[in-house]
């Protein structure tokens, strides 16, 4: 198993551009027929490249099936910035495991009401 690393500044810089230049090829893409078809392979490529970044840095909450599932079926909808939004909020919840943490016992408390 691979040691909990957090993510630095330069590799989130990274990252976003990445996920950006991706998210804007993909988006031209949209305009045309085609594009419907094959952006929702390509950012399932790209989907399945940070699952691996974050496999490779430890990640507790990489192999959670529910949130993957529901990260590549966001790549379905075009002209939306699912591989953008999905990359930060993963950073996040990456470098913050504690307040995930604190946000599930506030959720199981708040469901126990």
């Amino acid at each position: 198993m691979n040691k909990y690393k957090k993510i630095g500044e330069a590799e989130m810089i990274i990252g976003i551009g990445l996920s950006f230049l991706v998210y804007f090829f993909c988006f031209l893409l949209d305009f045309t027929g085609i594009g419907a078809v094959i952006t929702p392979f390509i950012e399932s490529f790209f989907t399945f490249g940070t699952w691996l970044f974050f496999k490779n840095k430890g990640d507790p909450f990489a192999n959670r099936v529910g949130a993957n599932i529901a990260q590549y079926a966001a790549n379905l909808i075009p002209f939306i910035p699912s591989i953008v939004i999905a990359f930060i909020t993963k950073v996040y919840i990456h470098n913050h495991p504690k307040t995930l943490a604190a946000a599930g016992k506030v959720a199981g408390a708040a469901t126990k009401i």
